[in-house]
């Protein structure tokens, strides 16, 4: 019964369909997966480019006049806003000078880190950077990804013209770098809300097409072929009597019209078949009268010469003698009559 299921049309369009269906289902569900993390990811760089270029501008005005502890409350203030995970600015030799992290102050950071690597991976450090290649995502120690953004503080003429410190134009174009990193913990929530509602929508418009497909088939493809089925096994039994209803418009019930008029075609040669088995029989039978016919003439005439055979002979050794016998009984009349008298008579 397994055999005959697993080796059935039906059951095999049936997997394959289904199997069609779950690849392509998962395929558009992790792209659509894919492309949310991507969007929402840029959402957040973009964010991050946003609070980057605030504070830039928000303590421009505090570093020209040398003004750190307004410059570290001002960081401070914006560090602590939901989403940031810390900010922090190092000078051109990796030293962290302002942090949210008051414990990383005065700590220098690893060029080959995730934040540095972008401009140190040369010789010579670049003193730009296109906009995507400053970004990068990591781990962060609590397990939590992170999204950290660098914003290279220029050294503008204002800055190197200022009294507070002598920083030539010509030679620090880069004064340092700002780093923002923002915490992609909410997203990555929501990315796993999102994933569970999209497999959950997933496997029930699998389901759901599965079980159309699966009605469909046995419906549309089972029912029509185990009756084309069934009729080859009555005509191969010799019952030409058996057709198969109107299985529609589509190739099987043309196939199903095609099928009884095999069949009728069939019954109609067997039928004539069979008539000329008849004729030829009583053809037959005909032809075989009149040669027993024949024969009977053929002995009668047979046995007739052999009767004219018979007689001839006969008469010949009959008349033999006799024509002797008659021959002499002539002489001795015709002697008799010239000389004997009637009593030698």
């Amino acid at each position: 019964m397994m055999r005959r299921l697993t080796s059935s049309l039906a059951t095999k369009l049936t997997l394959c369909l289904v199997g069609s269906m779950v690849l392509l289902f998962g395929f558009l569900g992790y792209l659509n997966i894919r492309l949310n993390r991507q969007h929402l990811e840029e959402v957040v760089f973009q964010s991050a480019d946003r609070i980057s270029d605030l504070i830039r501008r928000s303590i421009r005005y505090s570093m020209l006049r040398d003004q750190r502890d307004e410059v570290f409350q001002i960081i401070n203030t914006i560090g602590h806003q939901p989403g940031i995970s810390k900010i922090r600015i190092f000078n051109k030799e990796g030293r962290i000078t302002f942090s949210t992290d008051s414990q990383e102050v005065g700590q220098y950071v690893d060029k080959n880190a995730e934040a540095c690597y972008a401009c140190h991976a040369q010789a010579q450090p670049l003193e730009r950077l296109d906009r995507p290649d400053r970004m990068r995502i990591y781990v962060a120690r609590d397990g939590d990804r992170v999204l950290g953004l660098i914003s290279p503080i220029e050294n503008e003429p204002d800055c190197s013209n200022a009294a507070c410190h002598a920083h030539s134009a010509d030679r620090n174009r880069v004064l340092g770098v700002l780093d923002t990193d923002l915490s992609l913990s909410a997203i990555d929530r929501s990315l796993e809300a999102h994933k569970r509602k999209m497999a959950g929508l997933t496997a029930v418009s699998i389901l759901a097409v599965s079980l159309v497909s699966v009605i469909f088939i046995w419906v549309m493809v089972r029912k029509p072929v185990r009756g084309l089925t069934e009729a080859t096994r009555h005509v191969a039994e010799g019952d030409l009597d058996y057709s198969i209803p109107d299985a529609g418009g589509d190739e099987i019930g043309t196939l199903a019209k095609s099928f009884n008029r095999m069949t009728g075609n069939l019954k109609t040669a067997q039928a004539e078949i069979l008539e000329w088995t008849r004729t030829l029989e009583a053809r037959v039978r005909q032809k075989s009268d009149e040669v027993e016919r024949a024969y009977k003439h053929l002995v009668q005439a047979e046995r007739m010469a052999s009767l004219g055979k018979l007689s001839a002979v006969v008469a010949h050794e009959i008349n033999n003698p006799l024509a002797g016998i008659l021959t002499y009984c002539k002489l001795v009349s015709r002697m008799a009559d010239k000389g004997f008298d009637r009593t030698e008579r």
